[in-house]
């Protein structure tokens, strides 16, 4: 009645397809050049989602309601690979949002928090703030109270190399290592978006023994999905292997 063939469904499901994926590619770029605030990179990334979307309700409609001799099948095909590789994994992550904390700063010591000292000369204006409000501490001792340190046999300076090691056997940019204050510092990059999540460690002597500090905080983001406390546990988890 309206003109709308299966057919046609399937010609501008896979031309809005490859529109999706240039945006999406535009969207990476920018997050991985962070030449500026997340919010304009993420607003391509959801107008991209969307058309996503819609490629993607159009080409199932053309597979279910259309005789597939009459369709192109290549475009069909690719349409919905392209389409739904863009739509669900976004989707299942702007779900998966509402059971995480409003927190991307998350560290194993909320009464002496370790600090960054070099890190700050490499992030940009608009990333997130390093500075910890008594609310964010409070906060963070909520959500995240059995973040705990991690003690090691043997002296600051003895398990100093170890830290060093695991955070080049991790691939973390070294930004500053200072073997005086037991402190390291790195930054980790994720491997699509580049999101960039910056680490300190803190050695310091408890008695006979290491006491080990960490704090991993995202540059950009309001939350970090857990990515900063899964890091900090599987850091210290291996340090203690």
């Amino acid at each position: 009645m309206l003109g709308i063939t299966a057919a046609g469904l399937v010609k501008w499901s896979y031309i809005l397809s490859l529109v999706a994926a240039g945006l999406f590619v535009v969207a990476v770029a920018i997050f991985r050049a962070a030449i500026t605030v997340y919010t304009m990179p993420l607003l391509v990334l959801l107008v991209a989602t969307l058309v996503a979307l819609i490629a993607l309700v159009m080409v199932l409609a053309a597979l279910a309601f259309g005789q597939f001799s009459a369709l192109n099948m290549t475009r069909a095909l690719i349409a919905l690979v392209i389409s739904a590789g863009i739509f669900v994994p976004i989707f299942m992550g702007a779900r998966a949002v509402a059971d995480v904390p409003t927190i991307n700063d998350i560290m194993t010591d909320t009464q002496n928090p370790p600090q960054f000292e070099a890190v700050p000369t490499v992030r940009k204006p608009f990333d997130n703030s390093l500075d910890l409000s008594d609310d964010r501490l409070a906060y963070h001792r909520k959500m995240y109270g059995d973040m705990k340190p991690l003690q090691l046999d043997g002296t600051p300076d003895a398990n100093f190399d170890k830290v060093l090691e695991l955070v080049g056997d991790r691939g973390w940019k070294l930004v500053a290592a200072n073997r005086a204050k037991g402190t390291v510092e790195a930054t980790d990059v994720t491997a699509l978006f580049g999101f960039k999540d910056d680490v300190v460690i803190r050695l310091s002597a408890e008695g006979d023994k290491t006491r080990v500090d960490m704090r991993s905080a995202s540059r950009q983001g309001r939350t970090d999905f857990r990515v900063n406390s899964k890091r900090i546990n599987a850091f210290l988890e291996e340090l203690a292997d």
